[in-house]
């Protein structure tokens, strides 16, 4: 398990006082999933990770997903989306908040993901 760090409690809106925890950690499960299904992308994803989960340029709800949220960043030409599941409850065998997933996004699709979601923070 990769301990990334933790999240910012000024950019998550009213998760702030929902999670039990603000750390947040990538499983090898997760890892896995990531290197699989976004293969070509794996490299700079895993390389920027960090960076963007610990200060995200925008930070969306997911609406389709209980207490889920999308962290994105600007890359040198397109963006990163890290998927984080929130630990709303106090759960052993999920004590942190854990990435779910991540991949690269072209400025279009970000402009299409923002209208199924709710934007809680942007930095302007």
């Amino acid at each position: 398990m990769h301990y990334i760090g933790k999240l910012n409690k000024n950019r998550i809106g009213k998760y702030a006082n929902k999670i039990v925890t603000f750390d947040v950690v990538l499983t090898e499960e997760r890892r896995l999933h990531i290197y699989e299904n976004h293969t070509k992308d794996y490299e700079q994803i895993i390389e920027n990770i960090d960076r963007v989960v610990l200060n995200p340029n925008e930070v969306l709800e997911d609406l389709k997903h209980k207490d889920t949220i999308l962290l994105i960043d600007k890359l040198e030409k397109d963006n990163l989306n890290v998927v984080i599941k929130l630990n709303i409850v106090d759960n052993e065998s999920h004590p942190k908040n854990s990435v779910m997933t991540a991949w690269i996004i072209r400025e279009k699709n970000l402009q299409k993901l923002r209208k199924n979601t709710q934007i809680i923070y942007k930095n302007e």
